[in-house]
């Protein structure tokens, strides 16, 4: 039988860690607007300047060929730079507060990760619906309930996946310039070799290789299947490369956090 207690103690602490970040989210106003800016131009500026100019073997036009990409690049940004608040915590002190007060470390753990899984599925929930008003197609021929249900999952475990890689990074890091020079040298390969913005067939041989061993191409892949149709990998192996990566990232993650 669950007591009042045990319905106040854990799920209040992580609410409580999970609503600070919203607040602090909602108070940057400067880190909200570029959130959706830096998506919309790429979106206006490759993806409607180049629809009628550039040719791929893709089942549809290049905006909605595009889109897909670059949801899942907004979401690794907006995942990993989560992190940015727990080195910000750490310069300040309040993290040392947060560690010292009478909650678990699992609380503040699980209410970080909640609070950036929430704004990286927000970010990818907004570019996906400017791509639609700026005239992206769903033309995969699934049902729609299945199109959003398979979009949620793989924006959950892309967002699952980096923002405790964000957490895992930060746990380590003693400034936020070292985060970002760190972050930046690890995602920014990680994008440019997931296909996000060209089919991965079409490249070198030598460089598949990369390219198979990168979760953010399995991430990009399921996006691509339920929104145009197209995938260069099995849905199998898409989900069953995005929850094993997803798993070890939220293990790691909250262990390197734990022992903060």
């Amino acid at each position: 039988m669950i007591s009042r207690r045990d319905l106040t103690g854990f799920p209040g602490e992580v609410y409580a860690v999970y609503l600070r970040e919203i607040i602090r989210l909602w108070r940057s106003k400067s880190r909200l607007i570029t959130a959706v800016v830096m998506p919309f131009l790429w979106l206006a500026t490759i993806g409607t300047a180049y629809r009628n100019s550039v040719s791929l073997p893709v089942p549809t036009d290049f905006l909605s060929f595009l889109t897909p990409g670059i949801m899942a690049m907004s979401m690794v940004f907006s995942g990993t730079v989560s992190g940015v608040s727990t080195v910000f915590d750490r310069e300040f002190g309040f993290l040392k507060e947060m560690l010292v007060a009478p909650i678990s470390r699992e609380a503040i753990v699980v209410g970080k990760m909640m609070g950036g899984v929430t704004q990286a599925v927000m970010q990818g929930s907004i570019i996906l619906l400017m791509s639609w008003i700026m005239g992206m197609r769903v033309s995969s021929g699934l049902p729609t309930i299945e199109v959003i249900l398979g979009v949620s999952a793989a924006m959950l475990l892309i967002s699952g996946s980096f923002v405790s890689m964000g957490l895992a990074i930060a746990s380590k890091m003693s400034s936020t310039e070292s985060f970002h020079m760190v972050m930046s040298f690890l995602i920014q390969p990680m994008i440019f070799l997931s296909g996000a913005m060209y089919p991965t067939r079409i490249i070198p041989e030598w460089l598949k290789i990369p390219v198979r061993i990168n979760p953010l191409t399995y991430g990009v892949d399921l996006i691509r299947y339920y929104i145009i149709g197209m995938a260069e990998y099995s849905l199998k192996i898409d989900y069953i490369v995005l929850v094993a990566y997803t798993t070890i990232m939220v293990a790691v993650g909250g262990q390197l956090f734990r022992r903060t």
